[in-house]
């Protein structure tokens, strides 16, 4: 079969993209893929501009940096221009609160694109509904994103009390980013609609962290949540909780959400596009009813009533659907047209 020489522009970053990312990487070169991976901020341009030479296809791992990087490097190369295409983007794009300017150059820049990659079809609706429309030259395939072996990771500290009311500790994780369009603050008021004994940790940094703290100092007071920081990736970012927990406003194929079910512990979130399109059809309890804090909080409550054999049983079809040797064949049929 042909392989294609890949250079894979990468935008170093904590959470999903850099996860796949990597693990795309890997998986081509497990595959005997010729494959280099620069961080397009920190190489120097003639350094990059010489590596797209060598190369066949050009792959952006995030629509934004990457791709302008991308672009500018098929303009000089000829070369062929993947660009990965993670969250819904005209959400990103309202929440950011980009210009009519920024957004006109956008569309402008994704012509020269020859292949976009979404990770969902949440995320190709969006990508299709701003561009309006693909040329004839151009695109565009939905490759879910895939679980590689999760490894251990460092332990995680948990700084669970005793439960409320004489009762074992319930404990909720988050992990991910604490910013805007993550919506952290619902993670507080659901606490707020849960039993005593329910606790909180949460793990990640961000922009809303100091905020966070100062709204949740009732909690924090009575030993409900916990803020972990930053932690390497791994098992040991879920394996405490009970249950893990996702408020975001939007979402493409979250790591977050697939990492959790794959080491047994159920995500709850909120019923956004992304999350319908990966829960409805397996385990639709997993999500809210609405998009509300109680909302979130009667999901969880909900989770808990199921039988665990039910549940377990329902995460491992959505895991399923999710492997490493599909994301890595899907990726190779990709770069075999370009």
């Amino acid at each position: 079969m042909t392989t294609r020489r890949i250079l894979l522009l990468e935008e170093p970053s904590w959470g999903g993209v850099q996860t796949m990312s990597r693990t795309l990487a890997e998986g081509l070169s497990a595959q005997d893929w010729p494959i280099t991976a620069l961080p397009w901020r920190q190489t120097a341009w003639g350094t990059l501009v010489q590596a797209a030479k060598q190369h066949d296809v050009i792959v952006a791992t995030h629509n934004f940096g990457p791709t302008y990087a991308g672009a500018a490097l098929k303009a000089i190369t000829g070369k062929p221009l993947v660009s990965w295409v993670h969250g819904p983007l005209q959400d990103v794009l309202h929440t950011a609160r980009a210009s009519a300017l920024k957004q006109l150059w956008l569309k402008l820049l994704y012509k020269q694109v020859s292949h976009f990659v979404c990770v969902s079809r949440t995320t190709q609706d969006s990508l299709v509904g701003f561009v309006k429309q693909l040329s004839s030259a151009q695109s565009c395939t939905v490759v879910h994103n895939g679980l590689g072996e999760l490894p251990l990771g460092q332990p995680l500290h948990v700084h669970a009390g005793h439960g409320g009311d004489g009762l074992a500790p319930l404990l909720l994780g988050y992990v991910g980013r604490l910013s805007e369009e993550k919506q952290p603050g619902f993670l507080l008021e659901a606490l707020r609609f849960l039993p005593s004994h329910a606790q909180l940790g949460v793990v990640g940094e961000g922009p809303l962290h100091r905020q966070l703290v100062h709204d949740g100092m009732d909690l924090l007071y009575q030993g409900r949540v916990h803020f972990l920081g930053k932690h390497p990736n791994g098992a040991s970012l879920y394996q405490p909780w009970h249950i893990t927990l996702l408020p975001s406003r939007y979402e493409g194929c979250p790591m977050t959400a697939l990492e959790s079910l794959a080491c047994g512990v159920p995500c709850v979130a909120l019923p956004i596009p992304a999350m319908r399109e990966l829960f409805d059809r397996d385990a639709p309890y997993l999500l809210a009813r609405g998009d509300t804090p109680v909302a979130l909080a009667e999901a969880v409550m909900t989770v808990l009533s199921l039988p665990p054999e039910q549940v377990r049983d329902d995460m491992a079809r959505i895991v399923a659907r999710h492997t490493l040797a599909d994301f890595v064949r899907h990726w190779q049929q990709v770069l075999r047209t370009c």
